[in-house]
């Protein structure tokens, strides 16, 4: 190209210049800098499950909590669906009752391992024929007396460090600790409703979005109701809304580590927010988007602002927000799982080819009864109880209630989540909130995991997975975690 051809210097000065990050796909990693240009003059937005976790975090992690909330408080802003999902799961038993739950739960499950002990010694001495053997006698019950005085002493621990950190008062509003301390930090930085029509339409498009899988908030559609599944995108929406009007950029603070909020880490490569979500605050608000867990803000306001922070209030919330990963049910449980659906599938192939039949097979219906069968009994083996709900019996390990559940292929789980049957165990663990009727243990301190399966006599096991959660005072099973079984 000769000079001729070359633009003036007028167009060349008018036309952007593009770089390696100028694409909807770059992305620059946050630095130090900019975390401490958020919290002097960006948008701090909280997460529901950043309030909720104030009740279940112990008492060092929720000093902690408040002492950088408190220092962050004129950058603090919160969607009114925020405030509206705190209050409806504020009072959910595995929420301000978390603490003694999950030390009732321990306990109970070291008394279980004790008598499992003391039967493995018992049937070892009548095997090997030393049953009337003094000498071996005396020396397995000082074995065993050692044994149960560590585990009485360390269920004595348990239980005070549960007492220390669980909260007093909160059966009055006017009482409750966190409440008390959240009024205050909170006032005036809540954003309004959205009118009941905007609401309306929020909730159709939140459905139009997840249908599409465009974040965020898709993954809920698989465990919860319309209404209740639109609760991310309806946050998402007043986030963007409030953002375009002060025009500061986004930082939003969430425990909630799902693919529909977030890139996760890989390698070495950080979790980040989902481009579509940056591409969207960048398109209608104007500013950027930048996202956190609650364990990243402590660590990065504790430096920014010199707090002292304890490490251990930082590892104690990212354990939690670990949570979510796909592999971490205990490999003999899921062993067990899988060995029962297996077993059960070569059970009820063989009924299926006995009969003859194939539009009225009876493999399906057998195929639901045996895996039942199979998962109590595998699970006993390991240690296992199980818990009898209208003529049924569901396998319980390590404070875990197993709801196995049949699925055609092709059906979503949302239907599968919406059975009749599992609306029944839930209405009776609701109903038993206050009742100590299983193993000194309230039926709602058990965590249900319902596992869902497909299979066929053709196509044998085709898939099965299993989700963690709760029932809510409404009898909706939310969903917390999910586990890959196959």
């Amino acid at each position: 190209m000769d000079a001729s051809q070359l633009p003036d210097t007028e167009t060349q000065e008018s036309v952007k210049q593009l770089g390696i990050f100028d694409c909807e796909e770059a992305y620059k990693t946050p630095t130090s800098v900019d975390y401490e240009n958020l919290f002097n003059s960006g948008m701090i937005v909280l997460d529901t499950n950043v309030l909720i976790n104030l009740y279940r975090s112990n008492e060092r992690t929720r000093r902690d909590t408040f002492a950088v909330l408190y220092r962050l408080q004129e950058r603090l802003w919160i969607p009114h669906q925020v405030l509206s999902e705190f209050w409806r799961n504020r009072d959910l038993p595995s929420v301000k009752g978390h603490h003694r739950a999950k030390a009732r739960t321990a306990c109970t499950a070291l008394d279980k391992a004790l008598r499992s002990l003391s039967d493995a010694a018992d049937r070892w001495l009548k095997d090997v024929h030393l049953d009337t053997d003094d000498a071996a006698n005396q020396r397995i019950k000082g074995y065993r007396d050692r044994i149960e005085g560590s585990v009485e002493e360390m269920k004595r621990y348990i239980e005070r460090q549960a007492e220390s950190d669980a909260l007093e008062g909160t059966d009055s509003t006017h009482t409750d600790p966190i409440l008390v301390q959240l009024d205050p930090l909170l006032l005036g930085r809540i954003g309004s409703p959205l009118p009941p029509e905007e609401y309306a339409e929020a909730v159709a498009e939140a459905k139009r979005r997840a249908d599409k899988e465009i974040p965020p908030g898709y993954a809920d559609y698989a465990s919860k109701s319309d209404d209740q599944a639109a609760g991310d995108y309806i946050i998402w929406k007043q986030v963007i809304d409030e953002a375009a009007k002060i025009r500061n950029d986004v930082l939003l603070i969430t425990g909630d580590v799902k693919e529909d909020w977030w890139t996760p880490r890989a390698g070495q490569n950080l979790a980040r927010p989902r481009m579509e979500l940056r591409s969207e605050m960048r398109k209608e608000a104007g500013v950027e988007l930048f996202m956190m867990t609650p364990s990243q803000l402590l660590a990065e306001a504790s430096s920014t602002f010199k707090l002292k922070v304890d490490e251990r209030s930082v590892s104690d919330l990212a354990s939690r927000e670990r949570g979510v990963d796909f592999d971490t049910l205990p490999a003999i449980l899921r062993n067990a799982i899988l060995g029962a659906i297996e077993a059960a599938h070569a059970r009820a192939t063989t009924v299926h080819q006995v009969s003859g039949l194939k539009a009225r097979s009876p493999y399906g219906l057998t195929m639901s009864e045996l895996v039942m069968e199979e998962l109590t009994e595998r699970v006993a083996t390991i240690g296992g109880d199980a818990l009898n709900v209208h003529g049924m019996r569901y396998p319980i390990f390590d404070g875990l209630l197993l709801i196995p559940m049949r699925t055609s292929p092709g059906h979503e789980s949302t239907r599968m989540l919406s059975s009749q049957r599992l609306k029944r165990v839930g209405s009776v663990i609701n109903a038993s909130r206050d009742m100590l009727n299983f193993n000194d243990v309230p039926l709602a301190n058990l965590t249900p995991i319902v596992v869902y399966y497909s299979s066929s006599p053709d196509s044998g096991v085709e898939f099965a997975y299993a989700v963690m959660g709760n029932f809510d005072a409404r009898g909706n099973f939310d969903i917390e975690l999910r586990f890959s079984l196959l």
